[in-house]
């Protein structure tokens, strides 16, 4: 068995907007090649439900906590699988990832922290949670996921709409926006933009687009080999190949032709749920895991 990975998103319509998806990755990574959990712009609660993972990167070198919140990295944290997998996480909104654990986003930036350290209240619930019998294709299960959420919904930091509204039209456009124009259209200046982006996000606006840029190239390539990588480069405004390469080399990746082998691709499965758009399927953590399908 190799390693698969699922997500879906909430039943909730109350958390619509905030969570992007939730995933599961499980299965045998013995025959998997190295994985990392890869830059993708958004702060994540992470559980690690299966046997240790070492992490080796800037933000943290060690064992995996068994729960984790990940904020928004600029370089890739090593995955060491020591044993069955079976991580499941949570994913939110770049803009109010950081807001719904009542923290500045600048204060998650390429970390790796305890849940406990963040949020005692969610971290007991999920602890308790999965102390018992949890299966995440359970659609009790799943219910629970969103009551966790919802009851801390109310603790949670006002988000900041302008912000929110400039972090989809950057993910959203191709070419994105200059941040002059995306400050115009929401009446800021571009250096109250840039503040609140800031603190909303946790880097800058030109920072996200680069890394989201990036994320969306290897999300892409997690999901099916591409006709030439060339191709793939250009569709995601790289100025050739060798462009690509430096950027996956500048977030501490291996070239993707290195990252996405075709043993890569034998040993992985991804799952995801329909959407109204294609941001869901886009939105993968972990090149990971080698399910990666990853994530």
């Amino acid at each position: 068995m190799n390693l698969t990975y699922q997500e879906w998103l909430p039943a909730s319509s109350k958390l619509k907007g905030v969570v992007t998806a939730y995933w599961h990755v499980q299965g045998d990574a013995s025959k998997v090649p190295s994985s990392a959990i890869l830059p993708d712009g958004h702060v994540e609660l992470v559980f690690n439900l299966g046997a240790p993972v070492g992490l080796i990167g800037p933000s943290y070198t060690g064992d995996q906590p068994a729960r984790a919140v990940v904020g928004l990295l600029s370089r890739a944290v090593r995955l060491q699988y020591r044993g069955v997998v079976n991580t499941f996480g949570i994913r939110f909104h770049p803009a109010r990832g950081a807001a719904f654990l009542g923290q500045r986003a600048p204060d998650l930036a390429e970390k790796v922290l305890l849940l406990a350290q963040v949020s005692a209240a969610l971290d007991s619930a999920f602890s308790d949670l999965f102390g018992r019998r949890w299966h995440p294709q359970s659609s009790s299960s799943r219910a629970v996921l969103d009551r966790i959420l919802l009851k801390q919904l109310p603790c949670s930091a006002p988000f900041d709409a302008a912000v929110v509204a400039a972090v989809d039209r950057l993910r959203d456009s191709a070419p994105p926006p200059s941040v002059a124009q995306i400050a115009r259209a929401l009446r800021l200046s571009p250096r109250q933009l840039q503040r609140r982006f800031i603190a909303a996000v946790g880097v800058p606006p030109k920072h996200f687009v680069r890394v989201f840029r990036f994320a969306r190239s290897w999300q892409i390539a997690s999901m099916r080999p591409p006709q030439t990588w060339a191709a793939l480069a250009a569709e995601h405004g790289y100025a050739d190949q060798a462009h690509m390469v430096r950027e996956f080399r500048a977030f501490g990746v291996d070239p993707p032709t290195q990252v996405f082998s075709p043993e890569w691709y034998d040993t992985t499965r991804l799952t995801r749920v329909a959407t109204d758009s294609d941001k869901l399927q886009r939105h993968v953590r972990s090149v990971q895991d080698a399910s990666r399908a990853a994530k």
